[in-house]
């Protein structure tokens, strides 16, 4: 069997750091997962997310997979996470840009029969990446919000460990993957994990915590979690 060619697109002369060389190499060695359904290369594109100018055209056509290179490592774990489109964010690019935004236009672009449940999937989508950047890769408690004092205290953490390069730098994984009846979204985080078993079901709605969970599961057909629960998995069924 022919290995498809992976084209690599490299955004603001990026392509001398280390982590591009890194991922230009597994790329041309076919070691990353990237698909597509047609006979053309699939495009990996490289950028950096403090950089404004270009950052919503990463995922127009026909680029594949987007990374941004001031993630820490920002090609770990890529070779076990197939998929036909998918966005890497460091927490800080998260926070600077529309990430949510920028993924599910390009899912609509590619497959139209999305627009009539677009909403459902830019909510579970906002809910998930915001479970992945607060929770997961900053290690907030959401339960300090449940006061004035502490949501105070939430927002000065948040501020602190955002800007710092060992919370900051982690990244927030996007990946989609189709075929004709679904769409699986998987959103993953490098935070400590937690075991989705304890997020009782239903959850109340006076709950300090765990609603975006609870309105994620009434949208999607199912979902699951891996990684010790850094890792969520979202599916919807195709109209």
């Amino acid at each position: 069997m022919t290995q498809k060619r992976t084209d690599i697109r490299v955004i603001s002369h990026l392509a001398g750091r280390r982590h591009a060389r890194g991922l230009i190499r597994m790329a041309e060695s076919g070691a990353l997962p990237l698909r597509n359904d047609n006979d053309d290369p699939a495009v990996l594109t490289l950028f950096s997310g403090k950089d404004q100018a270009g950052v919503g055209e990463l995922l127009d056509h026909p680029s594949s997979w987007a990374i941004d290179l001031d993630c820490g490592d920002p090609g770990k774990g890529l070779t076990r996470m197939p998929a036909r489109l998918l966005l890497r964010l460091s927490t800080v690019s998260v926070l600077r840009h529309d990430a949510v935004g920028l993924m599910v236009e390009a899912l609509c672009s590619r497959l139209p029969r999305l627009i009539s449940i677009r909403d459902d999937i830019h909510l579970a989508l906002q809910e998930a990446v915001g479970n992945a950047v607060i929770h997961g890769n900053l290690g907030l408690d959401g339960r300090l919000r449940a006061t004035r004092e502490g949501l105070l205290a939430f927002t000065q953490v948040m501020h602190r460990r955002s800007d710092d390069p060992r919370f900051g730098h982690r990244p927030v994984t996007i990946a989609a993957d189709w075929n004709q009846h679904h769409l699986v979204i998987r959103v993953e985080d490098r935070g400590r994990g937690f075991k989705p078993s304890r997020i009782p079901v239903p959850i109340k709605p006076t709950a300090p915590s765990g609603r975006g969970l609870c309105h994620i599961r009434a949208l999607c057909r199912r979902v699951s979690f891996t990684a010790h629960g850094r890792r969520i998995s979202m599916r919807f069924a195709l109209p």
